[in-house]
């Protein structure tokens, strides 16, 4: 029996390696974001989310970012190019960067963005 393919739904970094849960310290560093950065994006405080990084309460909205880091994942075909295309200056979007949408919890503009590389239009 292989395992191949088993955790494609997972971002496995992102999780606690015991519980199975998404983990706010690992979900930023899978991302390359601060904890603060992180905590702007899920509109939460930055010291609730270090002292409580696996809380049930996280785990809907840690959910939603582990998507974008598979969709990324997949466009890219690497999480570190992904993330490298999150932070760049972007000029369809004059110069934004998509992280500045997750940043103002906008992350389906991101899902947007990603389709629209997915399919080949310029992003």
């Amino acid at each position: 029996m292989t395992t191949e393919g088993l955790t494609d739904h997972l971002l496995t970094d992102a999780r606690d390696p015991r519980s199975g849960k998404l983990d706010a310290r690992r979900v930023a560093g899978t991302f390359g974001l601060t904890m603060r950065e992180l905590a702007q994006a899920l509109e939460r405080d930055p010291s609730g989310l270090s002292k409580h990084p696996t809380s049930d309460s996280l785990q809907e909205p840690l959910h939603e970012l582990e998507e974008i880091g598979l969709h990324l994942r997949e466009v890219f075909g690497d999480l570190g190019v992904g993330r490298m295309w999150l932070r760049a200056p972007n000029p369809v979007l004059g110069g934004r960067a998509p992280l500045s949408y997750l940043l103002e919890r906008r992350p389906v503009a991101v899902q947007r963005l990603l389709l629209l590389a997915e399919t080949g239009t310029p992003t």
